[in-house]
């Protein structure tokens, strides 16, 4: 493969450093949030439970859903997200 010009596909979040960490920092928070919730927790008090449960769904879904949407075939072929 030495000499040729094929272009490599790129890989998820390459080249979005700042998007990537800024992410990061807003759903470990709201994932934070909802583990500081639990400090109210008691057989009476049941709110943070269910705060619990949807913020930490939350963290966690909601990110793989702003993941990137190219297909296998797009990415065997060469081409980039942006084209």
């Amino acid at each position: 493969m030495a000499g040729t010009n094929a272009k490599q596909p790129t890989h998820s979040g390459e080249g979005h450093l700042v998007k990537n960490l800024v992410t990061f920092v807003i759903f470990f928070g709201i994932f934070g949030l909802s583990l500081y919730s639990l400090n109210w927790l008691t057989l009476d008090v049941v709110w943070p439970m269910a705060a619990c449960l949807v913020l930490g769904t939350l963290a966690y879904l909601i990110p793989f859903m702003m993941g990137r949407s190219d297909s296998t075939v797009e990415l065997a072929e060469g081409k980039s997200h942006n084209e």
